[in-house]
């Protein structure tokens, strides 16, 4: 379904495409980085195939000076920076799977239009694969890159508590069943 989607929207897309780069060239005109990257960023999550679309929202991150992100977009052109790949993948821990999800690419490798961009995708999902010992699909988002490794602790946090509370109520319960009978 999602695959359907995104072929659909390629069909409809140059006007809203052409001219969402425009307003990013007027934002970037006026000094607001931000608000084009913002619409680089869309536009590359809804049209991930588009590697000038993912080039050019890396060139708005050197910008900004955002190495990580930069290295990210840029992981699948012609001449990628090696520093940046590096600040990429050291963000994902350098792990496989992390910079498989972190590249947001969706469909299939056969979607990407260069040679380079289609090897490096099918050598990246290969090496994830062989870490996390099963079959991946560039649909299934899993962990973003760069999580702090709170999220996690905040998630057992949440379970710890949610467990100390019923025990609570039982306990609760018991000793008031207790004082009526």
């Amino acid at each position: 379904m999602r695959v359907a989607a995104v072929r659909a929207a390629a069909r409809v897309a140059p006007v809203t495409v052409e001219r969402t780069l425009a307003r990013v060239e007027a934002d970037l005109d006026k000094g607001d980085v931000g608000m084009a990257r913002t619409r680089l960023k869309s536009l590359v999550e809804s049209l991930p195939q588009r590697l000038d679309a993912r080039e050019r929202l890396a060139d708005v991150c050197r910008l900004e000076g955002d190495r990580v992100e930069a290295g990210r977009w840029s992981y699948l052109s012609e001449q990628p920076d090696p520093d940046e790949e590096a600040a990429f993948e050291r963000a994902c821990g350098r792990d496989p799977v992390r910079i498989m999800r972190g590249l947001r690419w969706s469909g299939s490798e056969k979607d990407a239009t260069t040679d380079l961009a289609r090897h490096r995708l099918l050598d990246v999902r290969a090496r994830a694969e062989a870490a996390a010992g099963r079959k991946l699909d560039w649909s299934d988002r899993g962990r973003d890159v760069g999580g702090p490794w709170w999220d996690d602790a905040f998630a057992v946090g949440c379970l710890l508590t949610g467990l100390v509370l019923a025990f609570l109520v039982i306990v609760g319960a018991v000793t008031v069943f207790g004082w009526i009978f």
